[in-house]
């Protein structure tokens, strides 16, 4: 699909208000099961957690059953870029975990992912996450209106790269709101000014993907985890934002 053809429409305040509420919640359950995130605790355990949590605060996991995904969240632990399914192995010392999490409140939905750290992990690791976490935020800075979805792209496409590793180019993020994905898809790699201009009151869902090596991938049997080719390490951020007057705003946080 073209973003051309199918720019997307911008919120009602309302709307916006209702997203933001769901944001809240979402970061609140996405981060209470990243505390869970130590050695001995499996995926599935989590995914419990995220159920039982979104019972407690009234929300629907927008995950679940979405095209006949199992889970309430993605667990995508090491090598596993994204759409982890939650497994029964168990969390290691030294372990990353992408976890990727939805939620419906009102009949609108939010997005956001943060890679949590088990235990101790390696310089060079932690600096490539701060990495891909600070381009979010960077992108995030010109998701404004006026600018172009290339100014989105091309920020994050940019950092990533100058810092040495690979952005997943088959990726990206995506608008969102009535439903979990929609336009425009918004690629982690571009040209800055080019494309859709931004309007006040569009959400989006920014999200960069990026691999410590090499940018291939491959989905697994499963025909859900998507893993590096060259099994080494995948970051993935991401928060739900509304583009506004002077940069975006976060509706995925507390």
């Amino acid at each position: 699909m073209s973003s051309k053809k199918n720019p997307p429409v911008p919120k009602t305040a309302a709307e916006v208000e209702s997203m933001r509420k769901g944001g809240a919640i979402l970061y609140t359950i996405l981060h209470t099961v990243g505390k869970a995130c130590t050695e001995g605790v499996t995926p599935k355990m989590l995914d419990q957690m995220a159920h039982e949590l979104c019972r407690q605060y009234a929300v629907k996991p927008a995950f679940y059953g979405y095209m006949g995904f199992p889970g309430a969240m993605c667990t995508s632990v090491n090598s596993a870029v994204v759409h982890g399914i939650p497994s029964d192995i168990p969390l290691k010392n030294g372990d990353i975990i992408g976890l990727d999490f939805g939620v419906e409140l009102d009949g609108l939905c939010t997005d956001s992912a943060y890679t949590f750290v088990v235990g101790e992990i390696p310089k060079k690791t932690q600096k490539f996450l701060e990495t891909v976490q600070e381009s979010l935020y960077a992108a995030i800075a010109v998701a404004k209106d006026g600018m172009r979805l290339g100014d989105i792209s091309g920020t994050i496409g940019d950092m990533i790269t100058k810092a040495g590793y690979s952005v997943v180019e088959e990726l990206g993020g995506h608008g969102i709101g009535r439903a979990v994905h929609e336009e425009p898809h918004i690629y982690n790699f571009g040209k800055k000014g080019t494309g859709m201009v931004l309007r006040e009151g569009m959400t989006l869902a920014i999200e960069p993907i990026a691999n410590m090596g090499k940018k291939s991938i491959y989905t697994a049997a499963d025909k859900w985890s998507i893993f590096s080719k060259d099994a080494s390490l995948s970051g993935h951020f991401e928060h739900t934002i509304v583009v506004g007057k002077e940069c975006g705003e976060i509706l995925t946080i507390a």
